[in-house]
């Protein structure tokens, strides 16, 4: 049934409007398939003018705006009814030869039809624009084309929409070195970045090249080079960037010819141009509407480059849009089945002009900015980038839910995400994985980190493929970073719990339980949340913790070495690591609440109060009294001598910019406390920099065993500045203290630390043998 039988008064009501309306001169209308209207639009300047156009309403009216194509001259009355018994997608190809193509960069597709008026909020119901009110539009989008005064809130296409031949299975991406203003012509080279081989849904294989590399010339006639490199873009062994590549030319000459690179010529013009026809129209253009001047420029940048007229070139222009942002956009030039004979000899016009016979035909390809910026603009709101882009993300775990939480987060645009996995991909893994049967054998996270380069090459990534229980994988989890477990190993989280408490880490734990219809997620930032050994603690204590009995109807698959499988959908752990994303993303923009452990269920689950499925349990579970980690029996006081204090400060103020530190020294009292009163330098053979020290070991024990020899002082820790206002423990301290309060050497199974910053700010921490550190404030004596 066609739509104007379903909605037979919206059709009586737009026939009437068609007939009568003031900026409209009806000739006809015409029901067949599709019902048309053929007619003028009035434009009144300074007198009346008329456009002829035809106005097609589809079958999805009136839920869609009517078609409408400004025609070149009035249609014959048997061709527009021919036309009325046509499919919308046929119609438009007969109608093709009558459109008139205005080529002014607004408001017209490459179809012919006008892009005038669309509806922006979405949450405002169903909307039926009566043919007035476009009507209107119509009339100011054609009164524009004589005044240059367009509808203003109507998008504006991209500019290869309006070329007749578009390059359908080509499409250049280019990065932000492509608008560097100080450029102003020179070449450009673009890498194949993907290949899409031919399948049965489209007719021909489809490549995108990512601009690598632009060399241009600027106002002085200084020639500069500026390249872009995308993690993973590069194969060729040596090559690191585009640039190495430019000066090894018959490696470039080789990818030239293979296709793998392609290269441009381009122009920078200060205003942006009409669309253009052919290599005549592009010259003019070139020389800023003066033809002699665009040959000189031609000439000049591109010819010497072509002289044995190659099947085809890329030309590329750089201009400011409607916004005043630049543009870059490139085109494929073909040389004609006729060539025009080469002139070597005589003036530039006379050499140049049977090259411009030579080349009629221009291809316009699809052109994208492609910048962080650009990028990650449909995140924003929700994913700030300008936040986001400063934080590191581990990933501990890539099977089918890590896999997936780690393209959430990749997509957010954190500035690196690290992946930890040591099993290979196998082809049943594929039925829920973010990875394919095309990378079966392949390291999970490799196969991971391959799909997260192509929906975001922004992103640093890393990949670790040892098993986490044989490495120190805490010291490879950056200071600040947030990690993500889903690895739903007892054993091995409770072990990669242990070295993340110690190191200070902030660790996500997420699982998917009872098939993935529930989830479990808690957090465990050292000193604040209960860790995994406190939550097995409250366990076993019977409350606090709540337990989520196994279904019973969800059987383990089978057992792989003490692995076992267990059955979820990827639907399930698709919701379940875009919650746990979400949570993450929530916290690293500065917005979490005080929860640090979550249930979400999509069943019913009494024990959690959740009677109603698709519900959240949030909770706040502090660390466990008795946690063999958390807890600490007795916090040391401090009492620090003032003196010696103010010693430290004036060693830092001297150079501030570089590292300096040394050891601590005094006594411990009955009840445990300590008193320092010593503190020595960093020893003339001390290792220092604005990133590094190590103190002068003999010096340093030396400077002890006088002490102890003199006053019976004893060693109670070490003391260094940091060449910043950050004044906090890095993972290298932690990890040098832990070491100390484990070394029966030292003496000491509480070892203090003290950290300056470049301005003499200390803090003060005690790092207890196998616990977490803790951060006291000293009691200053004389």
């Amino acid at each position: 049934m066609h739509w104007f039988k379903r909605h037979p008064e919206f059709l009586r009501a737009e026939s009437a409007s068609l007939a009568k309306n003031g900026n409209y001169k009806q000739l006809f209308q015409v029901r067949g398939h599709l019902f048309l209207s053929h007619g003028y639009i009035l434009v009144r300047l300074e007198k009346i003018y008329r456009f002829p156009l035809l106005i097609v309403y589809t079958e999805a009216t009136p839920f869609e705006l009517p078609v409408i194509f400004i025609l070149k001259d009035k249609l014959d009355d048997d061709f527009v009814k021919e036309l009325s018994g046509q499919s919308l997608g046929n119609l438009s190809q007969q109608i093709r030869p009558y459109v008139r193509f205005y080529y002014d960069l607004r408001h017209q597709n490459a179809s012919g039809a006008l892009c005038i008026l669309e509806w922006d909020n979405l949450d405002d119901g169903t909307q039926y624009l009566g043919i007035s009110t476009i009507l209107k539009r119509v009339r100011d989008w054609c009164a524009g084309t004589m005044t240059g005064e367009f509808p203003p809130d109507s998008q504006e296409v991209e500019f290869a929409a309006h070329f007749n031949d578009v390059e359908s299975s080509v499409r250049f991406l280019y990065p932000e070195t492509f608008m560097d203003e100080e450029l102003l012509r020179g070449e450009a080279y673009a890498q194949l970045y993907t290949l899409l081989p031919q399948i049965p849904e489209t007719t021909a294989e489809y490549r995108v090249y990512m601009g690598c590399l632009i060399i241009g010339e600027d106002n002085s006639g200084i020639v500069r080079t500026v390249d872009f490199d995308v993690p993973g873009l590069f194969k060729d062994e040596g090559i690191k960037k585009a640039q190495d590549l430019y000066t090894k030319p018959t490696i470039l000459q080789a990818h030239l010819d293979s296709a793998d690179w392609i290269k441009c010529f381009w122009f920078h013009l200060s205003n942006a141009p009409a669309p253009f026809m052919n290599v005549e129209e592009l010259i003019t253009i070139i020389g800023s509407g003066d033809r002699q001047a665009g040959i000189r420029l031609f000439h000049k940048a591109v010819y010497q480059g072509l002289k044995l007229k190659p099947d085809h070139f890329y030309l590329g222009l750089r201009f400011p849009n409607r916004n005043n942002e630049l543009e870059f956009q490139l085109f494929k030039v073909y040389k004609n089945t006729t060539d025009q004979p080469t002139i070597l000899v005589g003036s530039v016009e006379e050499i140049i002009d049977p090259f411009i016979a030579s080349y009629t035909r221009i291809s316009a390809i699809e052109s994208e900015k492609l910048t962080e910026k650009s990028y990650h603009l449909r995140n924003s709101g929700r994913a700030n980038h300008d936040i986001l882009k400063s934080k590191f993300i581990n990933i501990v775990g890539v099977g089918a839910l890590g896999g997936e939480i780690a393209d959430c987060i990749t997509k957010a645009g954190p500035a690196a995400v690290y992946l930890f996995d040591n099993q290979r991909m196998k082809a049943h893994n594929a039925v829920r994985h973010l990875a394919g049967l095309n990378q079966i054998g392949l390291p999970k996270v490799v196969a991971v980190a391959h799909s997260l380069r192509q929906h975001n090459p922004f992103v640093h990534l890393e990949i670790f493929t040892r098993d986490i229980n044989r490495f120190p994988v805490e010291e490879f989890l950056a200071d600040g970073s947030v990690t993500i477990s889903s690895i739903a190993d007892d054993n091995v989280e409770a072990y990669l719990n242990e070295r993340a408490v110690l190191a200070n880490k902030q660790v996500y734990y997420v699982r998917a339980l009872r098939g993935g219809k529930v989830a479990r997620i808690f957090r465990v930032i050292p000193g604040l949340d209960a860790c995994f050994q406190c939550l097995n603690l409250y366990r076993q204590d019977g409350h606090t913790f709540i337990d989520i009995p196994e279904d019973k109807t969800m059987p383990t698959l089978k057992n792989e070495c003490n692995n076992p499988i267990r059955p979820a959908s990827a639907a399930d752990l698709k919701l379940i690591a875009a919650i746990v994303s979400r949570i993450v993303i929530d916290q690293l923009q500065g917005s979490a609440t005080g929860s640090n452990h979550w249930i979400w269920t999509s069943e019913q689950l009494a024990i959690v109060q959740l009677n109603e499925p698709w519900q959240m349990h949030k909770q706040y579970i502090a660390p466990h009294p008795q946690c063999l980690y958390c807890h600490h029996d007795k916090k040391i006081n401090v009492y620090f001598s003032g003196t010696v204090l103010k010693g430290m400060q004036d060693l830092v103020s001297a150079e501030p910019q570089i590292e300096t530190g040394g050891v601590l020294a005094g006594s411990v009292r009955e009840n445990g406390d300590f008193e320092v009163r010593f503190a020595s330098g960093p020893g003339p053979k001390a290792i220092r920099s604005s990133s590094k020290f190590e103190k002068d070991i003999a010096f340093c024990q030396e400077f002890l065993d006088k002490l102890y020899s003199n006053s019976g002082a004893i060693y109670l820790g070490e003391w260094h500045s940091h060449p910043s206002d950050n004044n906090k423990p890095s993972s290298t301290d932690l990890k040098s203290l832990t070491e100390i309060a484990v070394q029966p050497n030292y003496l000491t199974e509480n070892p203090l630390m003290v950290i300056l910053s470049n301005s003499g700010d200390p803090s003060f921490s005690i790092h207890p043998a196998n616990k977490i550190h803790y951060h006291i404030e000293p009691v200053y004596t004389a």
